[in-house]
């Protein structure tokens, strides 16, 4: 790969336009006019051409500046002239001001959260385990930091969006780190979540933070008549301890705090309970998938669903993840890298993918994005859900968790709502629907 050095030249300077850049506070501009009175314009300032002749600005601002305070009419600059991504032109941002000292900290991790987006736009989430994508990591090697110096700007620059108030006397990094380790990050969420419910203006957005419910399942099935609904996902408590397990895999305690643990007593209650709800409100010829966990509850899941009335197989979907999990006894026993789930019909349902297998291939989500412990990603419940059911269905999701089940069937063109008793798990969900419908 070439170097672009640009080429340079002399230009007016009423041709230059300052669009939208990361720098807000321009920082001690007199000290910076001294200092040029006495060595000159050393670096030329970074543009590139427009196709009405101009000239946006790219790296410069405060010499820019300063140079227009003295009557300047012409300054000498790098020009870039082929067209530049954004990402593009906030990489050459990033190169000007990322390691100057006039930069305000919190310019610089606006800066590296605007980095981190667009590279993920361009490239995807890195998920867990060798493969494609970008992560916190990818970032910290280009701006030459390290991955948690990353993580920790970005959460600044998110929390100072949900809070700007209270950052406003911070003058360090680290001041404002302190701020967000008090409030912790749910509240963080919370806040965050409210402001964009408040200033929602995207239909969609609305409509399906709508469809995300606060409410005890057994509460909100009774107002949906029978008989309506084409698809049901369940992935309910597994009764295995779940919570200890994900500590030991890192998981953060903000997750493990809102999961709904459940003792076998109560989950042999549960089920049962739980299938014939859900048959009574599916259509006639209707799909239903349960995640489960197998040990040690594959026969007795069998036997609940056919005992509610629906038809099955042992023969299970499988999400195969293509990566091993955590093994806590690696010299004795097999690391686990799929997980299993039912899939039932009542009637004689038709796939919308006939001739399909039951494997479902797809990497796992990375501990540090996950919001839920049995979170799946977004582009796995497409594939099972698109398996399953036609565009235009009405799916129903009685434990909603992360909410990517919601955004699966969205993006489908499906009709989806379900129910989740953590308002915590809904903030986490509004947050990153809200980023998704941005794009």
């Amino acid at each position: 790969m070439t170097i672009d050095v640009g080429r340079v030249a002399m230009i007016p300077v009423e041709k230059i336009i300052i669009c939208d850049r990361v720098r807000k506070e321009m920082g001690d501009l007199d000290g910076l006019e001294e200092d040029m009175k006495e060595t000159g314009l050393i670096t030329p300032l970074a543009v590139q051409s427009t196709s009405d002749d101009n000239f946006i600005l790219l790296a410069g601002e405060r010499r820019f500046i300063v140079l227009k305070r003295h009557g300047v009419e012409e300054v000498p600059v790098r020009i870039y002239d082929r067209d530049l991504t954004e990402l593009e032109m906030k990489v050459i941002e990033k190169s000007e001001n990322f390691h100057r000292k006039d930069m305000e900290y919190w310019e610089l991790d606006q800066l590296t959260l605007e980095i981190q987006k667009l590279q993920q736009e361009a490239h995807g989430v890195k998920a867990s385990g060798p493969g494609e994508g970008w992560s916190h990591a990818n970032t910290g090697q280009m701006l030459g930091v390290s991955r948690p110096s990353v993580s920790q700007a970005i959460m600044r620059a998110e929390a100072r969006e949900a809070f700007p108030e209270l950052f406003a006397d911070c003058k360090t990094a680290a001041d404002a780190s302190k701020i967000i380790k008090k409030l912790g990050e749910e509240a963080v969420k919370q806040q965050l979540a409210q402001k964009l419910q408040a200033e929602a203006t995207d239909t969609d957005f609305k409509k399906i933070s709508d469809r995300f419910v606060i409410r005890d399942f057994f509460d909100g099935v009774k107002k949906i008549p029978d008989g309506i609904i084409h698809l049901v996902e369940i992935d309910p408590p597994y009764a295995i301890e779940l919570s200890k397990q994900k500590k030991k895999d890192g998981e953060s305690k903000y997750i493990l705090d809102n999961y709904n643990e459940l003792q076998p007593d109560d989950y042999k209650q549960l089920m049962p309970r739980l299938f014939a709800e859900c048959y009574r409100v599916m259509a006639d010829h209707s799909w239903l998938i349960c995640w489960f966990a197998p040990q040690p509850w594959f026969e007795s899941m069998y036997l609940w669903i056919r005992g509610a009335g629906f038809g099955t197989t042992r023969m299970c979907g499988i999400w195969t993840k293509g990566v091993p999990g955590q093994n806590m006894n690696p010299s004795t026993r097999l690391a686990n890298s799929y997980e299993m789930f039912f899939y039932a019909w009542k009637g004689q349902p038709a796939l919308n993918k006939p001739g399909s297998g039951n494997e479902f291939p797809c990497p796992p989500l990375p501990a540090q994005q996950k919001v839920h412990p049995t979170e799946r990603p977004i582009e796995l419940m497409e594939k099972i859900y698109d398996t399953f059911a036609f565009s235009g269905s009405r799916v129903l999701i009685p434990f909603l968790g992360s909410g990517n089940g919601l955004l699966a069937a969205h993006r489908l063109g499906m009709e989806a709502v379900g129910f989740e008793l953590s308002k915590s798990y809904k903030d986490s969900f509004l947050v990153k629907a809200h980023k998704l419908f941005e794009k």
